[in-house]
């Protein structure tokens, strides 16, 4: 806990940190859940901010758990445990043009989806707190889902987190 402390005390939103232009991709197409997290979880991969192995460990916590990734109506997010496959903490944000199902009930189909990996069970906590805050705006959450530009996202996601 003294590394959460450390960062909130420093006033750096770890978001900011966490997830950049690299690991936006808008307005994809995706076949199924699967699909989706791999494009999401290949955005991380390629900023080598994890190990393939942590993709097929997202897929696998979903056919093991089930859909309990899919936080809101509309929105997933995609996590495994922190076991050696994450370099930094990190998080990409994908939005699909056509929603996909994850039989998740009345919170499908989802079309936000977020890929987040942590390196330990503490330090992403703050993180987790920022992305709350934005997912609690629903304004935003359609203005994210509707974007055509990165660039414009990172500042949606600013602006909210500097209220």
């Amino acid at each position: 806990m003294e590394i959460l402390y450390f960062i909130q005390e420093s006033g750096e939103k770890m978001i900011y940190q966490a997830l950049s232009q690299n690991t936006i991709l808008l307005n994809e197409s995706a076949i199924d859940w699967g699909e989706a997290a791999k494009k999401a979880g290949g955005l991380l991969l390629d900023n080598q901010s994890i190990k393939k192995e942590y993709i097929a460990d997202m897929i696998a916590s979903v056919h093991e758990f089930g859909p309990y990734i899919v936080i809101a109506p509309g929105i997933a997010l995609f996590h495994a445990r922190p076991e050696g496959n994450v370099n930094e903490i990190c998080l990409s944000l994908l939005t699909l043009e056509k929603p996909i199902e994850f039989g998740a009930g009345d919170k499908d189909p989802v079309d936000l989806l977020f890929a987040l990996g942590a390196v330990d069970h503490d330090s992403h906590l703050q993180l987790m707190a920022e992305l709350m805050k934005i997912l609690k705006d629903g304004q935003l959450v359609e203005r994210i889902r509707t974007a055509t530009d990165a660039k414009k996202v990172l500042e949606m996601i600013k602006k909210k987190l500097e209220e």
